[in-house]
């Protein structure tokens, strides 16, 4: 199966953004990410956090994320994210993965200036989103071509 990605290209940068869908319980929606290979997880960013209702508070929390806007965002962990994706022929695969999460409530006590940035932060779509799925990057800004492609079974 393969599944497009976009390419967005501003004066400042070139980026390639997944589009995936929630499934988890109570947490239903569009998650916009851009696919970052120099991450090593997926992190899901404050706003789609807030936009999701993630229930925060039932998380564990682990190391802060780094070199994740301003120096540190405090996270927690989901074990079982589900999500899906839709294939280019408009099937869907659903699966789950292990995410971070910013923790929108631990940056309630920060200032108003860090929150805003926080915000402003978009997902993460890790290299672990290639490796638990088997996926494929196969990626040519000239030619305007960006898809990920599951690979063969062993």
């Amino acid at each position: 199966m393969r599944f497009s990605l976009q390419l967005v290209k501003t004066q400042d940068s070139e980026r390639v953004l997944i589009n995936l869908m929630s499934r988890q319980p109570r947490s239903f929606g569009k998650i916009i990410g851009i696919l970052d290979t120099g991450s090593p997880k997926t992190i899901i960013s404050a706003m789609d956090a807030h936009l999701l209702k993630i229930p925060i508070s039932s998380l564990e929390t682990v190391n802060a994320i780094s070199g994740f806007g301003r120096g540190s965002l405090p996270c927690k962990i989901l074990n079982n994210f589900k999500i899906a994706i839709k294939s280019e022929d408009d099937k869907i695969k659903i699966f789950e993965i292990p995410i971070q999460v910013v923790d929108i409530s631990a940056l309630k006590k920060m200032n108003q200036d860090y929150r805003n940035h926080a915000f402003q932060i978009p997902s993460v779509i890790g290299l672990d989103f290639l490796k638990l799925l088997n996926l494929s990057l196969n990626l040519n800004f000239n030619e305007g071509i960006a898809y990920l492609e599951e690979n063969n079974p062993a």
